[in-house]
């Protein structure tokens, strides 16, 4: 069936910048049919529908689609089965608008005034603010049913592959849903998302048996120390290899380790005062220097540094306060030694404590010097004063003692397991360890000799606090011992096998590259509302970063996103009434506006008064 589409709009002169034509113009939509596809008899036109859709390759035309009717046996030749592979059913926006929105918002993480913008500058077209919200939803609707359609195909090609690792993941924000994802490794496609009320292991199992469905059976699973994961894990497919992410290995283990005494440690720093005390002298040397009269530049800091022999030319009382602030700079900026991760896999307390105790050595050997200028650095004086309760109060040094024998013990676990922050600088930020099959391979060597080498020290150890933080080592290695080996996969009728990697660090990238997104399209720090309030589909976006992910759905090329889409609406229409229904399953429905009632207070007053003279005898 042909499409015969007639520019009846006479223009002035040539077309606009773009192609853009003018607003108003008419298309008419008529068939190329001239006679009846049962009879063969002729077709005469019976009706005219008129629309007026907003696309990008339509742009905005007054469009009349004309039906015809067969003379003799009443056939209807309509045009609006091609009309709506451009247009949606019920719908003005175009199918190419609706997945040039999509991803924009999903892909591009473009701000909606900024989308709005973009489609006026290249295409001339006019869209409101609330309209691009609801083109959004009706592509991740399109896009999901999409990723139905195809799952024979890609399931085909994860089996061409030798199969795949299933990774499992959740992500959510305090107070709201979690959206749980399961992705397959090496390829990375998202193969089912799915929104949950919490980590339960119900809910956690229906969508590991959603993905096993539709696209068979993993070689292996990937997940942190989750229960709930594990229980839905052995629930669905309990045959299957169980691996467990070092990464989140090494996090249990550092917290059982760490967290009493960093607490202890953090809870001394406190009770002694000292960053309180420091800040006060810092804060007044800033105070006293804008006094001055000849206050120093950052150039004449940096000359002083590289040559100390001029400070004879400088006033001592700039002097005297320059060197007091630097080192109390220098103090504050203890998080220099941490290394972008969080605890314990990095002790603040501990690298604060560091610090001082080298200032508080440096400023005693100082300060008791024979020739040291007291009258003339007082303030030397005083920060030594208030750093000397870390060599003096036993509590905190206990503390810091205790925290320094963990961390030692921590540190050496995460270099047997070829996980440490000098091999992966940054590693919790999305960035899983590069590593050859023959590193990986190593491990299991490397942990089994050091796990007989600790349980050795463990039995001729004196200290009760190292001996107790081997045992808690020896314990966890005990328990998670099979879920930290088997990364290497050998896969039949294929020369090289599957490496999974050792960490789950591909589904937190994702997760983090979502949330560092909408930081972008929102400006905010607390994404509450915006988790809430996201499409688990919209996860299924980053498949089209994949060429052979669209090879299989849509040709190869996004150009032909809008068309596959517009093929597999009405799927995509059942996605959406699903998502529409209403929630009935709530144990105790009540709504804000019940809530808020004025006299809501009394009427439950009355209502309990009622139910208790029902029970009474």
């Amino acid at each position: 069936m042909k499409i015969r589409a007639q520019l009846v709009y006479q223009l002035a002169g040539p077309l606009p910048a773009a192609g853009r034509l003018p607003v108003g113009y008419r298309l008419q939509l008529v068939t190329e049919n001239q006679t009846c596809q049962h009879c063969s008899g002729p077709l005469r036109r019976v009706r005219t529908f008129s629309r007026v859709p907003i696309g990008i390759l339509l742009g905005e035309p007054r469009m009349q689609l004309v039906q015809k009717q067969c003379v003799g046996c009443g056939w209807k030749d309509d045009p609006l089965e091609i009309y709506h592979r451009l247009v949606p059913p019920q719908g003005n926006y175009a199918f190419d608008l609706m997945v040039e929105v999509g991803l924009a918002r999903l892909r591009n993480w473009r701000q909606d005034a900024e989308i709005r913008q973009d489609v006026e500058q290249r295409w001339g077209l006019s869209l409101p603010l609330s309209g691009i919200g609801l083109l959004v939803d009706s592509f991740l609707d399109g896009l999901a049913a999409l990723h139905q359609a195809h799952a024979p195909a890609l399931r085909q090609q994860l089996e061409l592959d030798g199969g795949y690792a299933l990774h499992l993941d959740g992500t959510c924000e305090p107070g709201t849903g979690t959206h749980f994802v399961a992705l397959a490794a090496p390829r990375k496609w998202i193969l089912q998302c799915s929104k949950i009320s919490a980590e339960n292991a119900g809910e956690i199992a229906a969508v590991v048996h959603r993905s096993v469905e539709n696209f068979g059976t993993p070689l292996a699973v990937m997940r942190d120390l989750s229960k709930n994961i594990a229980l839905a894990k052995q629930t669905v497919i309990p045959d299957v290899p169980d691996l467990i992410c070092q990464y989140h290995f090494l996090e249990n283990v550092g917290t059982k380790l760490c967290e009493t005494p960093h607490g202890k440690l953090t809870a001394c720093l406190r009770r002694l005062k000292v960053r309180a005390a420091l800040k006060s002298v810092r804060n007044d040397l800033v105070r006293w220097n804008k006094k001055g009269n000849s206050p120093l530049s950052i150039k004449q800091v940096e000359q002083l540094l590289s040559h100390p022999d001029e400070a004879a030319e400088l006033d001592l009382v700039t002097l005297r306060r320059l060197v007091a602030y630097l080192l109390l700079r220098w103090l504050d900026d203890y998080c220099a030694d941490l290394h972008s991760e969080y605890f314990p896999f990095d002790l603040p307390s501990l690298a604060f404590y560091r610090r001082g105790r080298q200032l508080a050595d440096w400023l005693k050997q100082v300060t008791a010097a024979e020739n040291f200028p007291a009258r003339h650095f007082s303030t030397l004086s005083t920060i030594a004063r208030h750093l000397a309760p870390l060599h003096e109060d036993p509590e905190i040094v206990r503390a810091a003692a205790r925290l320094e024998k963990a961390s030692s013990l921590f540190s050496k676990l995460r270099r047997v397991m070829r996980l440490s922050h000098s091999r992966y600088p940054g590693l919790r930020r999305g960035r899983g360890p590069a590593e050859t099959q023959k590193q990986i391979e190593e491990i299991p060597a490397r942990l089994t000799a050091w796990r007989e080498s600790l349980q050795q020290r463990a039995l001729l150890e004196n200290d009760p606090d190292q001996r107790s933080d081997q045992q808690t080592v020896l314990k966890y290695l005990e328990n998670y011992h099979q879920g930290l080996v088997g990364h290497v996969i050998a896969l039949k009728g294929h020369a090289k096998p599957l490496v999974v990697s050792r960490t789950n660090n591909v589904l937190e990238q994702c997760f983090g590259t979502t949330k560092k997104g909408k930081r972008r399209q929102t400006g905010l720090k607390n994404l509450a509302r915006q988790i809430e309030a996201m499409r688990p589909e919209a996860f299924l976006v980053r498949n089209l970063a994949d060429q052979t992910y669209l090879d299989l759905v849509c040709g190869g090329s996004l150009a032909n996103l809008a068309a596959d889409v517009a093929e597999h609406w009405p799927a995509a229409q059942a996605i959406r009434c699903e998502r529409k229904k209403s929630i009935t399953e709530h144990p105790m429905p009540t709504t804000k506006k019940q809530i808020r009632q004025p006299g809501l207070f009394d009427s439950v007053k009355c209502l309990l008064a009622s139910i208790v003279n029902n029970i009474s005898p």
